[in-house]
């Protein structure tokens, strides 16, 4: 009997031991899980930010090819996150007095961001006070189309 008692024991510590080491091995595969989800939870987030920055400076892109400069300074006006992302920030000026009374020809002054800064983890610029001459969304319209050699080496044509 002692040694069926013993036995017993052997088994049932065996067992234990087996359950214990199953336990950890699911607690390591949820833990594993959690953390890839936090991660792809963490890489939606930036894909997010970065598709809404891709749209900000789509939009001006459009607007420019549209001759539409008021609805970049409209945009900028209203979202500081336009404002941060575009390259261009567009003011419409209005201590000019002018007479036209077309939207084409109303005067608006523009900065482009000219410093790229790099920090070790992301890129950005810093927009400085030089204002270019005033221009307005006549210009704008008839003067975005070309070919643009950019600093990567690629070569982008607008028409």
């Amino acid at each position: 009997m002692n040694q069926e008692k013993a036995k017993q024991a052997v088994e049932l510590a065996e067992k234990e031991l087996q359950e214990e080491e199953e336990k950890k091995q699911v607690e390591l595969i949820k833990k594993a899980i959690k953390q890839t989800l936090e991660k792809i939870r963490e890489k939606e987030k930036s894909r997010n930010q970065l598709s809404k920055e891709i749209k900000i400076l789509r939009q001006d892109m459009d607007n420019i090819k549209n001759g539409r400069l008021d609805l970049i300074a409209e945009r900028q006006e209203k979202d500081e996150e336009a404002k941060k992302t575009s390259i261009i920030e567009v003011v419409k000026e209005k201590e000019v007095h002018y007479h036209y009374y077309n939207r084409w020809y109303e005067p608006y002054k523009i900065a482009i961001s000219s410093v790229w800064e790099t920090t070790g983890v992301d890129n950005y610029y810093t927009t400085g006070n030089d204002w270019t001459t005033m221009t307005n969304c006549s210009i704008a319209k008839n003067s975005w189309a070309g070919t643009y050699k950019l600093e990567c080496g690629d070569c982008v044509t607008l028409t």
